[in-house]
């Protein structure tokens, strides 16, 4: 019972609070996104795609980046980052655009959006080369 209504809670207050930072302005529109892990796992679809600049929420992992909608859903994951991680699901046949690496012998990814698609990645490091441009690294996903 209890964790039904934190459940609902933890939408409410990405919803409420989160979304409202992640319009899209024109200027972002059909740039690359990032996928927010802890509205990814409450299923929060509004906030899962984020734009990210200087000042978007971030927290680093074990080695890789992690962005968020809102500091509430930045906080949440910090108090527990695998809780979050484990409603991953590995994608079967996906490999990195940039250096070309199954996604499914990892023991994590990144992702990112673009064009209303989603790229895995390897690490920050090819997430990041990838989003500088993502047209040079068309069709080799």
């Amino acid at each position: 019972m209890v964790a039904k209504y934190s459940f609902m809670a933890g939408i409410i207050l990405c919803a409420g609070i989160g979304c409202t930072i992640t319009t899209t302005t024109s200027s972002q529109k059909g740039q690359p996104k990032v996928i927010d892990p802890v509205c990814a796992y409450f299923s929060d679809m509004g906030c899962v795609n984020i734009a990210i600049d200087e000042n978007t929420p971030k927290s680093t992992y074990e080695g890789e980046t992690y962005y968020f909608c809102s500091k509430e859903c930045k906080v949440d994951f910090d108090k527990n980052p695998s809780k979050y991680l484990k409603a991953v699901t590995f994608p079967q046949g996906a490999v990195d655009p940039v250096c070309r690496m199954e996604i499914g012998k990892l023991e994590r990814f990144v992702t990112c959006i673009y064009h209303d698609k989603v790229y895995y990645f390897c690490s920050d490091h090819c997430r990041i080369k990838y989003m500088a441009s993502p047209d040079n690294y068309s069709g080799k996903e």
